[in-house]
């Protein structure tokens, strides 16, 4: 999982993200709800990932506005509300 670097509205094809993830060509991605409306939602595919910016071109253009920032939100909220992108594409193993 990943926090949105910056906004995302709707009919955008690019997100930003963080740099240095292991994003690739047809990776799945979803990005969470982040207004009072929790169906929207987007289910989404990469197209391209720049590793220095952070910049994620999907295949599609996104149906829902998805609120992001270039900080985290903690010390002026106590939480980071940036926008949640989670990545499906690959397996996560908890180990405890």
């Amino acid at each position: 999982m990943t926090r949105l670097f910056a906004e995302a509205k709707k009919g955008d094809k690019q997100i930003t993200v963080e740099t240095g993830l292991d994003l690739v060509p047809g990776d799945r991605i979803a990005l969470a709800a982040t207004t009072y409306a929790f169906m929207a939602s987007d289910d989404m595919f990469v197209s391209t990932y720049d590793n220095l910016t952070g910049i994620a071109t999907l295949t599609k253009t996104l149906e829902h506005y998805h609120w992001g920032a270039s900080q985290s939100t903690v010390s002026k909220y106590g939480v980071d509300i940036r926008g949640e992108v989670m990545i499906l594409s690959r397996n996560i193993i908890i180990a405890g």
